[in-house]
């Protein structure tokens, strides 16, 4: 089953606003997804919910939410709520500020939701938004099943994904010991590491991309195992 989407969008046109808002909303979606998604009904087919910074409303616009939502049919499979950010100075706040703040506004957004939406009791949900506030927001996964066999040894590949950066690496089977990679930007790690496999040719490893765009337009993934690997 397709999963649902939780994402967000800015409106303002000044990028400096919201720096590293991205990286928040990539990561926060694959938070979102294990914690709440099975909680959510699919009867109204919606394929998105969505946080709507917006600059030029004062406060978040619960009642125009509300009129579109509450006990309505969900056009275009789009629940968007839209948050007033007109106070927020994004870049001042801290890690753990920038996770209350982004948690505040999803539980607006569900708390306003009416009984339909859920699968199980509304406060379910609010009690797994809670939980993950209070959690360390990184992932630590697999792009690729299969595993390196490089000098006798064996790596499993693994990104570590956190609101700062993206960080492809090989962990040694034997001792755990890690080897990195490259660094990504969180919020491009859907295109920019978006693999399907990968080949070794004597000591250079090489990751191959999924599609021919990636393929087309972006570096090469390449690494010297002789070089990285003491």
């Amino acid at each position: 089953m397709r999963n649902i989407w939780f994402t967000i969008y800015s409106s303002t046109k000044d990028d400096t606003k919201f720096i590293g808002l991205q990286n928040y909303r990539t990561l926060l979606e694959m938070l979102l997804i294990p914690a709440i998604q099975d909680k959510i009904s699919r009867d109204k087919k919606i394929q998105k919910y969505m946080l709507m910074f917006s600059n030029s409303i004062e406060d978040d616009n619960i009642e125009l939410f509300k009129d579109l939502h509450y006990e309505k049919k969900v056009n275009d499979g789009i629940v968007n709520l839209y948050i007033s950010t007109k106070h927020i100075e994004w870049n001042k706040l801290t890690e753990q500020e920038k996770k209350d703040f982004l948690i505040e506004k999803w539980k607006i957004l569900f708390n306003n939701l009416s009984d339909d939406y859920f699968l199980t009791d509304k406060s379910e949900v609010i009690k797994s938004l809670e939980e993950l506030r209070e959690k360390d927001w990184k992932i630590t996964s697999s792009p690729l099943k299969k595993k390196l066999k490089y000098n006798k040894e064996v790596y499993t590949i693994v990104m570590d994904i956190s609101a700062e950066k993206t960080e492809l690496a090989l962990v040694r089977d034997s001792d755990g010991k890690r080897f990195a990679l490259k660094d990504f930007e969180t919020s491009k790690i859907q295109t920019d590491a978006n693999f399907k496999n990968f080949k070794l040719d004597g000591d250079i490893l090489t990751f191959v991309y999924s599609n021919i765009f990636n393929t087309m337009f972006e570096s090469p993934a390449i690494f010297d195992l002789k070089e990285l690997i003491q």
